[in-house]
């Protein structure tokens, strides 16, 4: 095949040309991805700062009543030959929030928020296009001739805070014949146009909402991640310290088994010399049994949620692990419960959020009655042409047009605006019911949450008073046994109560550090670092 100019083309320029297309392309969406995050990041980073920066600077913290001393935690687990990752409390909060597949899409999901509000910015910019082309023709036969023509547009429109598009274009072109001994002919055209709406669509707020709406659901969700990390860390630690409970409680059903089977022997010896009856042997034989179920259930369990706990960590399964024992704090908590309240309205970023929606509603409103308005549109343009065949002298320079014309549709089909404005009325209500709600909700939720964090420190205090009095009851159950004052059973008795007592004060602790921390949050005064732990 022959190009216009007589050079052959061959079938070995197909691959370098693919090569170069294929560099190309690459080349591009490279560029686009690092663009990409060089806008993004330095917006979220801003934001960020701008939304939550002085925020631990200017939120309200509610009156304490009173300071109670720290409750010492109940026991330690011995140390155990460890697996290869040893997982405490800084370093669960640290992999969940490096590699936890949760997070990562949560702030996944924050950064393509951010991407999109760069392209509605995009799209309320200055928009530039253009386009180049060229033509050749080539007639064989009776009068056969050949043409080729050259041109290319340029323009820039931009959408004005008035809600009017004004737009300038500019072409330029060059054509010419092969046969006719005619010299090029030069042709160009500029314009510049303003299309005005007066009524319907006239306005920033109606004319800029996706833009708005854009800007405010970046602040919306900053906010939802910053409340997210709050509850993940939360999360995070309640799994890790319920782990860290049941190792305890491992170690006292172990405790619990190996004194069971010492009491079977023990109580076949002395049957053997007839100091106790076949009941008696019945008996520790039936605990045994008992304390052993209870033991392999319990290290099930455990097992179980150790693999979920590290697959929430993002760690694979099989990875061994080590939870290495800690004591939750124990802080007791003594607010006042109309302060804590006032504080939570005032600081929480959900409520916020939901105050800033509700305005969203109203302008909804707003922008949905203007769509009822008459469209009256307003255009005004000036544009100019020129004809030559000198290639020094093509701008545009006669023929200047003006225009301007002036539309009026009058409003007779409004039926589905109608509908649509009514919906967004229904919607305000429903929003405004939906926000009073959550207030109430929030009052309460506050409230009592103080009263079970009270309750939970009062069932703390009790139950180290039925520890004490269980482990003198075992200490005298153990001596009237030995004495032979007392059968088996009772003893057996005793022991178990001893037992569950000390698992429920666990139980009872850490139940009270994770509702301390959920207070904290919902008060907004909780505060989570980069590595996922918290300050307040």
């Amino acid at each position: 095949m022959r190009d216009s100019s007589g050079h052959r083309w061959t079938a070995k320029r197909g691959p370098s040309l693919a090569a170069l297309a294929f560099a190309l392309s690459s080349c591009t969406a490279a560029h686009y991805a690092a663009d990409a995050d060089r806008e993004v990041l330095p917006l979220l980073s801003a934001r960020t700062d701008e939304v939550l920066g002085t925020r631990a600077d200017t939120v309200l913290y509610p009156a304490p009543l009173a300071a109670d001393d720290s409750l010492a935690a109940d026991g330690e687990l011995p140390d155990e030959p460890g697996p290869t990752l040893a997982l405490d409390l800084a370093t669960s909060l640290a992999t969940a929030v490096t590699t936890g597949r949760q997070f990562l899409f949560q702030k996944e999901s924050l950064y393509l928020t951010g991407l999109g509000l760069t392209l509605q910015r995009f799209n309320f910019g200055p928009l530039l296009n253009g386009t180049i082309d060229y033509l050749y023709s080539k007639t064989e036969g009776d009068g056969f001739g050949s043409a080729a023509a050259f041109g290319g547009t340029f323009g820039i429109s931009k959408i004005l805070d008035s809600g009017g598009l004004a737009s300038f274009t500019t072409t330029a072109g060059r054509s010419a014949t092969g046969n006719d001994g005619l010299p090029p002919s030069y042709a160009s055209a500029a314009s510049i146009s303003i299309a005005q709406p007066l009524l319907r669509g006239a306005g920033y707020e109606v004319s800029h909402e996706a833009l708005t709406q854009s800007e405010r659901g970046l602040i919306y969700a900053i906010r939802d991640f910053e409340l997210f990390r709050e509850d993940f860390s939360i999360d995070i630690a309640a799994d890790y310290f319920d782990l860290v409970s049941q190792k305890k409680q491992l170690v006292n059903l172990r405790r619990d088994f190996e004194q069971s089977q010492f009491d079977r022997q023990k109580a076949l010896a002395l049957r053997q010399v007839d100091r106790n009856e076949d009941e008696d042997v019945f008996l520790a034989q039936r605990r045994e049994i008992a304390a052993e179920n209870s033991l392999l259930d319990a290290e099930t369990r455990f097992e179980r949620d150790a693999d979920d706990f590290k697959i929430r960590l993002g760690l694979p399964a099989s990875t061994p692990i080590k939870i290495v024992d800690a004591e939750p704090e124990f802080v007791p908590i003594r607010l006042d419960a109309d302060s804590a309240v006032a504080v939570a309205l005032a600081n929480r970023l959900d409520l916020q959020t939901a105050a800033e929606q509700l305005e969203d509603s109203e302008r909804a409103v707003r922008i949905a009655r203007n769509a009822l308005l008459p469209d009256a549109n307003l255009t005004l343009g000036l544009g100019g042409t020129s004809f030559t065949t000198d290639s020094g002298n093509i701008l545009p320079d006669e023929n200047d047009t003006v225009t301007a014309g002036l539309s009026i549709d009058l409003p007779l089909r409004r039926k589905a605006e109608r509908n649509s404005y009514r919906s967004t009325l229904i919607a305000l209500d429903r929003d405004r019911r939906d926000y009073d709600e959550l207030l109430d909700v929030t009052d309460r939720v506050i409230r009592d949450q103080l009263r079970e964090l009270t309750q939970l420190e009062t069932q703390i205090g009790l139950q180290e008073l039925q520890i004490e009095q269980e482990n003198r009851a075992v200490a005298i159950s153990e001596f009237r046994y030995e004495a032979g004052e007392l059968d088996g059973r009772d003893l057996l008795d005793a022991r178990q109560a001893l037992i569950t007592a000390r698992n429920d004060l666990i139980d009872l602790v850490t139940s009270h550090f994770i509702l301390r921390l959920r207070l904290l949050r919902n008060l907004g005064i909780l505060f989570i670092d980069d590595n996922g732990m918290w300050t307040s």
